[in-house]
């Protein structure tokens, strides 16, 4: 298998029906209430209706209850759970979905219990104190590459400022597992550029 790439942020059936055009592993919908890229899970059921089993649907929550998360995930008929805020193992272990813990690349992250997550996929991204993600803000790829090592065979995910432009040079680095993209081919917050992300998988696909 090649390396496993991620859109996320879809925000509208418009740029959900281009994207799948362009066959991406997966799809990612934001439902963290403060994100410009928030959507309700009626929505996106409606969505994500006839897309292809092949492609991913990824549910992306902040610090959200159980409750809300299984809700959620059962109406918008996703696949994953993408948890990126500071869930603690014993909630991420609990989920009876695939689950994929984000983990925030600053230095705290030295004292990350990564063997206590019994988890899909972790996916490595930038720190930002008032955006958990979609921030735009390239991550310290030498410190992605150090968290793919340590937790080798688990697949890391690899987020944070990734665009068509570097795209290439970070899977170099860091040799993660996938690539997750969302601002990076944005025309604005919420609003796909469809070239941008047609350019992206394409250059991720040839990796």
């Amino acid at each position: 298998m090649g390396l496993f790439v991620k859109i996320c942020g879809l925000a509208s059936a418009r740029d959900v029906e281009r994207v799948a055009e362009l066959a991406p592993d997966a799809m990612g919908f934001v439902f963290w209430p403060r994100s410009p890229r928030a959507v309700r899970a009626s929505d996106v059921a409606e969505w994500v209706r006839g897309l292809p089993r092949t492609i991913m649907r990824v549910g992306v929550f902040v610090d959200a209850s159980r409750r809300d998360i299984e809700r959620i995930m059962r109406t918008a008929r996703l696949d994953v759970v993408q948890l990126h805020g500071n869930e603690p193992w014993e909630f991420c272990n609990a989920l009876p979905f695939r689950v994929w813990k984000a983990v925030h690349l600053r230095d705290e992250t030295s004292g990350f219990r990564w063997q206590e997550y019994r988890v899909d996929a972790f996916l490595v991204d930038s720190y930002s104190a008032g955006m958990p993600g979609g921030t735009g803000v390239k991550a310290d790829w030498d410190h992605a590459r150090r968290f793919v090592r340590e937790v080798s065979p688990l697949p890391v995910i690899l987020a944070g400022g990734l665009n068509p432009q570097n795209v290439a040079s970070a899977v170099r680095v860091v040799r993660p597992w996938g690539v997750d993209v969302s601002s990076g081919v944005e025309s604005r917050p919420g609003r796909k550029d469809i070239r941008k992300v047609e350019e992206f998988l394409s250059i991720c696909r040839a990796l």
